[in-house]
């Protein structure tokens, strides 16, 4: 470690303490909370994750993290004091999205489609009037730290009514965590793609083992998840080619 490196001293802070820098994800502050929508359909599950961070956070793009440095750490001091809320929306009912391939090339990087609110198959809007849901409920605690913000800077004033809301959210929101286009499931199910050991149905030596294997989305954060079905597809994958050598 060079002791004069921020960097070095925040790693070495964990390793020792396991406190410091690299114990947080950045986020400062959560809400988990049920929308009106979900409730009003008679649902439990709380399906909006809301939380905050002292940044500029304009979503995930190449070199977003530098810009995010430069726009709270090592920018001017007018151009740090900024806060970002960050909406997740679960539990979608919206099954329209699409992968395609854009060629026979294996490694040519598919087409993924995710055909959100009105491209996609939730006549309802629900996921749409749940995401403005969570901007009014963020709209409304905001309102509470007056003496400490000055002004909202996305998406602004001029972005009041519940309609210019929905009508942003749809301009604006995005998502990466595209999944469960392969889930498994049994063979007479005929959206399922795979057997209980990641094994494609109909062929032989293919599996699959990544986001796509879900039934349903697992709740907010799949990353989790996905750790779990690794480590169940190393267990099944030695335990087959443990019986084969036997």
């Amino acid at each position: 470690f060079q002791p004069g490196n921020k960097t070095d001293r925040a790693r070495k802070e964990w390793i020792d303490k396991r406190t410091g820098l690299y114990a947080t994800n950045g986020g400062t502050l959560a809400v988990i909370r049920r929308s009106k929508p979900v409730v009003d359909a008679g649902g439990v599950e709380p399906d909006l994750f809301t939380f905050g961070a002292p940044a500029a956070f304009r979503g995930y793009y190449w070199n977003y993290s530098h810009e995010l440095f430069r726009r709270t750490i090592g920018a001017p001091q007018e151009s740090r004091n900024l806060w970002s809320w960050v909406i997740l929306k679960a539990h979608t009912r919206n099954t329209a999205g699409r992968v395609t391939l854009r060629s026979s090339d294996p490694c040519d990087m598919p087409e993924i489609n995710f055909h959100y609110f009105s491209e996609g198959s939730d006549a309802a809007e629900e996921d749409l009037e749940s995401v403005a849901d969570g901007v009014e409920f963020v709209r409304r605690m905001m309102k509470h730290a007056d003496l400490v913000t000055k002004r909202e800077v996305i998406p602004g004033e001029t972005v009041s009514t519940r309609e210019q809301i929905k009508e942003f959210i749809k301009d604006q929101a995005w998502g990466h965590h595209a999944s469960c286009t392969c889930k498994i499931g049994a063979k007479d199910d005929a959206m399922a793609v795979l057997d209980s050991k990641f094994r494609v149905h109909g062929t032989k030596n293919l599996r699959v083992v990544d986001a796509s294997v879900f039934p349903h989305i697992p709740g907010f954060f799949i990353v989790t998840s996905i750790y779990m079905i690794s480590e169940k597809a190393s267990d099944v994958i030695l335990a087959d080619t443990a019986t084969a050598a036997s």
